[in-house]
């Protein structure tokens, strides 16, 4: 996390522990505030449900080994007078409350899917801060079709600090989708402004559809960089409207001008894994180019 980023947190998080604490500061004079009797607060800085979308793991399906990082934060008058240690663990009890709200169901990341050892953290004295707790996830081993969480909690403070009822866990979680996975993927190419003549190239490579939402992957074709997003509804289980865009962040992956037709859907079938696609573009030559994604699932 870039450090601006860490300090936005920062300030934010004080905000929201200090109004969750007014009700505990008492009017000393006419218009002050006594803030000599509040209590000190332990949170994490990056948890709490009102931040769950930033604490989804996006890594690429591909990665071997990928680490997050998260602090906890010592909200006081003043800055810790001492070193204060924290007891922190996987929380269980956090996944079953917040499966408890409705909603996306989550089910615990299985223990090949990560390595967590840290049981503490500490706050040095004169800081109001941790250093990072590191938690190492391997994005390669995980099933990208479910919905994992691995909560992580503040579960112990030393005597006189209070820890935040809002703001001790953080919900690490892949979101799972339904097609998402492993793929073999068949590039042709036509160069040609259809693709009623004779076929120039035609490749076949391993791939994969990486979960963005439950409703919606993304796949970079293995042979020209072309990035799609595939979306779709999901009516309880029933999969429709599947639909797919072009990034043009990928353009000059693949040397397009422009684009003269958008991708169409020639196939779209979840029951036997099957996706397949057209679309039609000028390079940076002036030269036409028509193409067929055609997509199916790896049993």
């Amino acid at each position: 996390m870039k450090r601006n980023n860490f300090n936005k947190l920062l300030v934010l998080l004080g905000v929201l522990i200090l109004g969750g604490l007014s009700s505990c500061i008492k009017d000393y004079r006419k218009n002050e505030t006594n803030l000599s009797n509040l209590q000190a607060t332990v949170s994490v800085v990056e948890g709490g449900q009102y931040q769950f979308g930033s604490q989804a793991l996006l890594y690429p399906a591909t990665d071997l080994v990928d680490t997050a990082l998260f602090h906890l934060n010592y909200a006081a008058v003043n800055v810790a007078p001492a070193d204060e240690t924290f007891s922190i663990a996987i929380d269980p009890a956090a996944l079953t409350t917040y499966n408890g709200l409705g909603g996306v169901q989550y089910q615990p990341l299985p223990d090949s899917c990560f390595t967590f050892t840290a049981t503490s953290a500490t706050v040095s004295k004169g800081q109001t801060y941790s250093d990072p707790i590191p938690v190492i996830f391997y994005p390669s081993k995980v099933d990208p079709s479910k919905n994992y969480m691995l909560p992580i909690s503040i579960t112990q403070a030393p005597a006189g600090i209070t820890i935040s009822s809002n703001v001790r866990t953080i919900y690490y979680h892949f979101i799972g989708n339904p097609i998402a996975g492993n793929y073999m993927e068949n590039w042709r190419r036509w160069n040609a402004s259809d693709t009623t003549g004779a076929l120039t190239y035609n490749f076949t490579d391993p791939n994969i559809f990486a979960p963005e939402t439950p409703t919606q992957v993304s796949v970079a074709s293995v042979e020209n960089g072309a990035l799609f997003h595939i979306s779709f509804t999901n009516t309880n289980g029933v999969l429709s409207n599947f639909s797919v865009t072009l990034d043009p962040s990928s353009w000059a992956a693949f040397g397009a001008a422009s684009v003269s037709q958008a991708p169409v859907i020639i196939t779209a079938d979840p029951v036997n894994g099957i996706y397949s696609f057209v679309f039609k573009y000028t390079n940076t030559s002036g030269a036409a180019r028509s193409i067929i994604q055609t997509f199916t699932k790896i049993p």
